[in-house]
């Protein structure tokens, strides 16, 4: 179950039951005001949306593996998730349609921590592997009018682009 408190409340004001198993990612948009998503482990592997300010379910998708971590970026309307077993993998995808924009391989166990950097281009994700992996998968503000798409991929050491 996802429940939303309000600063003012001892009780949730909103309260989410349609994952079927725990709730292990949330993360709110910061292009559309009351715009939720949120990440089901194991046995739900969905991403789903929820419009906070109508209380209402927009959207599930199923990933194909639990959901471990989601972060929106800050440049586009664009979200990541990270997953675990039997993936390990990290997506982003593009909002609302979430077409895969790049399916990012290379931890070999469940990918646990996620972050964005303060610029909103870099990711930087850690997983059971105990390895820490940067991302460029997002542009800059500038480059967002670019038509420009850099070659897919990253490794431990060497930031690499998707775009």
């Amino acid at each position: 179950q996802l429940f939303v408190w309000n600063q003012h409340s001892v009780q949730p004001v909103l309260k989410y039951t349609e994952h079927t198993a725990a709730v292990k990612a949330i993360a709110w948009s910061p292009h559309l005001h009351g715009l939720l998503a949120s990440g089901g482990g194991t046995a739900d592997r969905c991403i789903r949306f929820w419009n906070t300010t109508t209380n209402t379910h927009l959207s599930s998708m199923d990933t194909g593996s639990q959901v471990c971590n989601l972060v929106w970026s800050k440049n586009v309307n664009e979200l990541v998730s990270t997953h675990g077993y039997s993936q390990n993998q990290i997506i982003v995808w593009r909002y609302p349609t979430m077409s895969k924009l790049a399916t990012l391989t290379g931890h070999t166990f469940r990918v646990l921590y996620l972050a964005i950097s303060p610029d909103g281009q870099t990711i930087v994700t850690g997983a059971g592997d105990e390895t820490l992996r940067f991302w460029n998968v997002f542009p800059s503000p500038k480059s967002q009018s670019s038509d420009s798409l850099s070659s897919i991929g990253a490794t431990s050491f060497v930031r690499s682009y998707i775009r």
